[in-house]
């Protein structure tokens, strides 16, 4: 997988059918926090790279990936 095949955080949630609370839920921290995730102004930790890993059972190249695409 490379940066322009794969989605970004937001495309990610969404294709799993979840809401921005329900990632939030999961990792522990606020809608806002999400959504400034999604948005690219916030940088996302290991602890919630890996708990987004268990979450969308993918690895976290893909999730790093989707970080990336979130900040264009």
């Amino acid at each position: 997988m490379n940066k322009s095949e794969s989605p970004t955080l937001r495309e990610l949630r969404e294709q799993n059918k979840n809401t921005a609370a329900e990632v939030a839920e999961v990792l522990g921290v606020s809608v806002r926090a999400v959504s400034r995730y999604e948005q690219g102004t916030r940088r996302i930790g290991l602890e919630q790279i890996i708990k987004l890993m268990d979450f969308y059972h993918c690895t976290a190249e893909e999730i790093i990936w989707a970080q990336l695409n979130s900040c264009q």
